[in-house]
C-alpha cells in the first residue's frame, strides 16, 4: 500500500506546482488599434485651392492650321471629279458630246476655283487679316479634295441613272450641285480654321475671341461670286457639250 501511493503523492504535487507557476507568454500580440498617424503635410501648411492639380481641359476648338494636301490626295480627287463627268458620259447618244462629258464637271469645278481664289486671297490680305496666302491656299487645297471625294461617290448614282433612264444630263446637274454646295461649306470651315489658328499664333490670348466681322463677310462675298461664276462656266460647257 506505501509504495502504490508514492505515485499519486508525487502526481499531486507536479498538479500544485503546475498550478502556481504563471501562463506562457502568448506569442501574438494583442488585438489592439495603433494610433492612426496624421498624414505628412511637408512643412505643416495646406497647399492653396488649385495647386498641385492639373487645371481642367477647355473645350475643343478648330486651331488648327489646315494641312495642305499632298499629290496621292489631289490625284484621286481629280479623278473623282472626271468619273462623274465620265458617267454622265456614257448615257450620251453623241460620241462627241460623250468625249466633252466626260472634263465638263472637272472643268466647272477648276475655273470657279481659280477665277476667285486670287480675289480671296488679295482681299484677304489688304483686309489685314491674320492667315498666310498659305494658310489660304491649304484650306482651299482640302475643299477640293473633299469634293471631289464627293463626286466620286455621286458618279455611281449617275451611272445608274445612265444606264437605266434617259435622265443622266438631269442627274449630272443635280450632282454638280451638290458637290459645289459641299465645296462651299467645306471651304468656309477651312478658311475659318486658318483664320483662327493665325490669328491665335499672333495673339495666344484671343483663344476665346470669335472671327473678326469683316472676315466672315470677305468668305461670303467670295462664295457667292464662287457660285455666279460656277453657273456661268457651266453654262458655257453645257453649251460646249451640245455643239452649240
Amino acid at each position: 500500500m506505501e509504495a502504490s501511493s508514492l505515485p499519486l503523492a508525487a502526481g499531486s504535487a507536479l498538479d500544485a506546482l503546475a498550478d502556481d507557476r504563471p501562463p506562457p507568454p502568448s506569442s501574438c500580440p494583442p488585438l489592439t488599434s495603433a494610433p492612426r498617424q496624421p498624414p505628412h503635410r511637408g512643412n505643416g501648411t495646406r497647399p492653396a485651392h488649385g495647386q498641385g492639380r492639373r487645371p481642367p481641359a477647355g473645350p475643343a476648338t478648330f486651331t488648327e492650321r489646315p494641312r495642305a494636301p499632298a499629290w496621292r490626295e489631289l490625284g484621286p480627287a481629280l479623278l473623282g471629279l472626271l468619273t462623274l463627268g465620265g458617267a454622265a458620259a456614257l448615257g450620251s447618244p453623241s460620241p462627241l458630246a460623250a468625249l466633252r462629258l466626260l472634263p465638263s464637271v472637272l472643268l466647272v469645278q477648276l475655273a470657279a476655283l481659280a477665277l476667285t481664289a486670287p480675289a480671296l486671297v488679295a482681299l484677304h490680305q489688304f483686309a489685314g487679316l491674320a492667315a498666310t496666302p498659305e494658310a489660304l491656299a491649304a484650306a482651299l487645297g482640302r475643299a477640293l479634295v473633299d469634293a471631289g471625294r464627293v463626286a466620286a461617290g455621286l458618279a455611281a448614282v449617275v451611272l445608274f441613272f445612265a444606264a437605266t433612264t434617259e435622265l443622266s444630263l438631269v442627274l449630272l446637274v443635280l450632282s454638280l450641285a451638290g458637290v459645289g454646295l459641299f465645296a462651299s461649306v467645306t471651304a468656309c470651315v477651312e478658311l475659318a480654321r486658318a483664320e483662327r489658328s493665325a490669328q491665335m499664333a499672333r495673339e495666344p490670348a484671343a483663344q476665346t475671341q470669335g472671327l473678326a466681322p469683316r472676315f466672315g463677310l470677305l468668305v461670303l462675298g467670295w462664295v457667292a461670286l464662287t457660285w455666279i461664276i460656277a453657273v456661268r462656266v457651266g453654262a458655257d460647257v453645257s453649251l460646249w457639250v451640245l455643239g452649240r
